[in-house]
This record gives C-alpha cells, structure tokens and sequence, in this order.
C-alpha cells in the first residue's frame, strides 16, 4: 500500500492531466491516493482475518 499507491495514484493524475490538457487536473492524484489506501488497506485486513475454510475430503 505504501509502495504502490503513490505511484499509481501520480501516474493516474499525470496522464489524466495529459489527457485533459490541463495541469491544474493533475490535482486529482490528491483523491485518488487515499481511494487506493483505503482499497489496499481493506484488502490487507480481510487477507488477515479471514478464517480459511478447509476442504474435507
């Protein structure tokens, strides 16, 4: 989550701003980096207390 979210978030907000010609849409990437935390985060927090079901044969 660290390690990923900023940079994508950046890269998001840069081709976005491209895109949109407009530098000041650039500003976009300050929504997206707590979105994609938060999404990270959760996924973290199910992946660890998530109790796994064996399969009984």
């Amino acid at each position: 989550m660290f390690a990923i979210s900023p940079f994508l978030s950046f890269a998001i907000g840069l081709n976005y701003a491209v895109i949109a010609a407009n530098g000041w849409a650039a500003l976009i990437m300050l929504y997206i980096f707590p979105i994609i935390f938060i999404i990270g985060l959760g996924m973290l927090l199910v992946g660890i207390f998530k109790k796994e079901e064996s399969a009984k044969l």
